[in-house]
């Protein structure tokens, strides 16, 4: 109820906040974007830089990264929570009055959405005839149902099959109401949606586009003289989430492999920086990733950026919007052939570096922060 009526103030405030901005002088009005999100994977960091003359409105802080953004909304206390409901309300009506384009990251609004989807949001932005995009991340859109309909079809699991575990309740139906209300909010309003059709299945009905990843130049390292006559043999799996990243098959494929007397040193990183995690890529041969999605986690690309031997279940035959050679940039591992393709590798170790350096050149091609940049503009800017 408390919320419920916060949100209506918010509403009368976004009102006001509009039409007295527009009796106020303000600054020319910009051709840029405002980048709305919650930090993710440096997603909102990469796109606001990507697109000229925009600004960045970032909701909560992260764990692993401390960028600077140009507007910080946080939440601690209540006192500070509706403190910054009121804020974010009166910022939107501001930054209105400069901007006409608004590209939303993942589920997060500058108003309380967890009733509509944020088709309030929207519809108000439309109204006074604002560009709109909605630039989806993964489990804010992806629909249980729909992706277990798939699993089923298939006769496979996917990573909605565990995420209830690692993340209690994320399966429930008020859940995925919210989802679908995120997806027909997205539907009716968006100029431009980005989500990938099949590893974040969903209840949006329009054409989308893929995801597109932004390397920093720092990220890329052509160390492939790591492959020549190396000590032992560097194999990395990272993980934010174990259970959904398929951690537990890893663990038994390296348990398998090291009992049949293959020598290997085996990192396991979870729940660490992200520049320790860069750091081991450097001098890591071969990375396990995600092994029930079909698109490359960040994690993923960022380990074929430093001339890595990946190993994920991404599938450009199940994932048709990745960019194309997808498959030959990584050996396509689904969770069943953890085992079996780490074996091949290690077996035949002359075949990582053409692997490794195959992935550096599709990443530097397809994944590089310039060619990202260059793919935004061409579609939001065009």
């Amino acid at each position: 109820m408390r919320r419920l009526v916060t949100r209506r103030i918010q509403h009368l405030i976004l009102s006001f906040s509009y039409l007295i901005c527009r009796l106020i002088p303000l600054k020319t009005k910009r051709h840029g974007w405002v980048v709305v999100g919650v930090e993710t994977a440096t997603m909102l960091k990469n796109i606001s830089h990507a697109l000229p003359d925009s600004v960045s409105v970032n909701f909560a802080p992260h764990r692993f990264y401390d960028f600077n953004y140009d507007y910080q909304i946080y939440t601690v206390s209540k006192l500070s929570r509706l403190k910054n409901d009121l804020i974010s309300a009166f910022l939107l009506g501001y930054l209105m009055n400069q901007y006409e384009r608004f590209l939303y990251i993942g589920a997060t609004g500058f108003l309380i959405n967890n009733k509509d989807g944020r088709a309030k949001e929207f519809e108000f932005l439309k109204s006074k005839g604002k560009i709109l995009t909605c630039y989806f991340l993964g489990s804010e859109i992806r629909s249980f149902n729909l992706l277990g309909d798939y699993a089923k079809q298939h006769n496979i699991d996917v990573i909605t099959t565990y995420q209830s575990i690692s993340h209690p309740g994320i399966n429930s139906a008020k859940k995925e109401k919210l989802r679908k209300g995120l997806a027909e909010a997205a539907d009716r309003y968006a100029d431009y949606i980005f989500n990938p059709a099949v590893d974040q299945m969903t209840y949006i009905k329009h054409d989308t586009y893929p995801f597109i990843y932004f390397l920093g130049d720092d990220i890329f390292h052509k160390h492939l003289n790591k492959f020549d006559n190396p000590k032992e043999i560097i194999i990395l799996h990272g993980s934010s989430s174990p259970i959904i990243k398929g951690t537990p098959l890893v663990r038994a494929a390296i348990k398998k492999l090291q009992k049949e007397g293959y020598h290997f040193k085996y990192l396991e990183m979870i729940e660490v920086s992200h520049s320790e995690l860069l750091e081991a890529l450097q001098s890591a041969h071969i990375v396990l990733n995600q092994f029930y999605c079909f698109v490359p986690g960040t994690f993923g690309m960022e380990a074929i950026a430093n001339s890595c031997v990946l190993l994920t279940s991404a599938d450009e035959e199940i994932e048709t919007s990745l960019d194309e050679g997808a498959n030959e940039a990584w050996v396509v591992t689904p969770y069943w052939d953890i085992y079996d393709n780490l074996k091949m590798l290690l077996d035949n170790p002359d075949s990582m570096k053409p692997q490794a350096k195959a992935g550096y050149d599709w990443a530097l091609k397809n994944g590089s922060y310039e060619a990202g940049a260059k793919k935004l503009n061409h579609i939001v800017n065009a």
